[in-house]
């Protein structure tokens, strides 16, 4: 027997929303930079990373 999960991975979609938002207020469109450099790069990281697992058990699962 194999043990599927089934339904969308919805905890991971909550975090990229929360960083998603956080990495939107970090972001200066006048001057195209992070205002908190560290911060940003942090948030893109977290981002990028919750993506890619929404995306992985997306394509497991077919």
């Amino acid at each position: 027997m194999e043990n599927k999960q089934n339904g969308f991975p919805i905890i991971m979609v909550i975090i990229a929303v929360i960083v998603g938002s956080g990495l939107y207020r970090e972001f200066d469109f006048e001057t195209f930079r992070f205002r908190k450099v560290g911060l940003g790069i942090v948030y893109l990281i977290t981002f990028v990373a919750a993506i890619i697992m929404i995306v992985r058990s997306r394509i497991v699962k077919r």
